[in-house]
């Protein structure tokens, strides 16, 4: 693979769509989680004011701001989660990352005393300038959300799920555990001995990533080409450079768990060797905290056809897991060994 599809989502919200170019783009979406994991997702109604203003917004402040402002919003201040993280905080197999982040999460999922000394047991902090941040941020997130809606379901679509199978998915994830990072890369220090951000892959649902125009920086991790019988795929790292408009999009490790192994989350990364400061906004549509995430009698179903097995013959791979409890296990782990893959080393 040379580089990433490039998937149209209008029909869904479209009413007046046909069921065949409906089912027509569902199992693009499909091949594209089968075979890469990434794609491009244009046509999603989002306007082009609104990716302009989370971009300009974003490096306002990470470029614009004092330490001061910035050191106000730190992490440390808050729930060791939510707020800013500068460069070199995050760590990838023992290297930091070179970029610097403000990260916002869904409203916690404790009360005000169980969650008093939670990591993730705060709230998100804003900061004063750009005076527009808070309210260009929160729609944002509003769109993200609703997108993430639509793409759930398409993708349910793909896998044959019934109407009754995909309404099941979506209330797992209605009340999505989001998370929301605002990233500044500045250019990598010839000095520096790590990159940008780590290999990594994501753990929830769906990555809806918008980028400044910045080319050469994030790398994704795709089979070469098809391995012949019995043999493994050769993997290369090829450039998901920005496609004007759209959207990079990535499956998380709940869509493994999901379709029993059928689908898996990619290794991506960020080398940033430009002059530029590279600005990045990755959304992560994740599943609602107290969703149980198991696999789907649809996508088993599918693999018994794809291995030509009988019924119960698929070896189920992936059990049942609490998002919640899988989120907490990797933001808990970040903060007891600088060594694990940071919750927030993402994009």
């Amino acid at each position: 693979m040379a580089s990433l599809p490039l998937i149209d989502i209008s029909p869904f919200l479209d009413p007046s769509t046909s069921a065949e170019n409906l089912q027509s783009t569902a199992d693009k979406i499909h091949e594209a989680c089968l075979k890469a994991g990434f794609f491009y997702l244009t046509g999603h109604g989002v306007p082009l004011s609104d990716q302009d203003s989370i971009i300009s917004t974003t490096r306002s402040f990470l470029e614009d701001g004092t330490e001061a402002e910035k050191e106000e919003l730190s992490i440390t201040k808050n729930d060791h989660a939510r707020g800013y993280q500068r460069k070199g905080d995050n760590v990838t197999q023992g290297k930091p990352d070179w970029h610097e982040a403000i990260d916002l999460y869904a409203p916690s999922p404790f009360g005000d005393q169980e969650g008093k000394d939670q990591v993730l047991g705060g709230h998100n902090k804003f900061p004063s300038r750009p005076v527009n941040f808070r309210c260009v941020v929160e729609n944002w997130v509003d769109r993200m959300c609703s997108l993430g809606l639509v793409v759930m379901r398409a993708t349910a679509m793909g896998l044959g799920l019934t109407s009754d199978q995909t309404e099941d998915l979506l209330d797992q994830v209605r009340n999505s555990f989001w998370v929301l990072r605002c990233i500044g890369y500045p250019p990598l220090p010839s000095t520096h001995d790590g990159v940008s951000c780590g290999a990594h892959r994501d753990y929830g649902c769906f990555t809806f990533l918008h980028a400044d125009s910045t080319r050469g920086s994030l790398q994704v991790y795709v089979a070469r080409e098809e391995g012949g019988h019995g043999q493994e795929p050769e993997y290369h790292w090829i450039e998901a450079n920005p496609v004007e408009g759209a959207f990079v999009v990535n499956i998380g490790e709940m869509w493994e768990t999901w379709t029993n192994g059928l689908y898996k989350a990619t290794l991506h990364r960020v080398i940033h060797k430009s002059d530029n400061y590279r600005v990045s906004v990755p959304f992560f549509y994740e599943p609602a905290f107290d969703a149980i995430v198991s696999p789907l009698p649809a996508a088993i179903a599918l693999q018994e056809r794809l291995q030509g097995v009988e019924k119960g013959a698929v070896e189920i791979v992936k059990q049942p897991i609490k998002y919640g409890d899988f989120l907490m296990s990797k933001v808990n782990g970040n903060f007891l060994s600088s060594s694990n893959d940071s919750t927030r080393n993402r994009y």
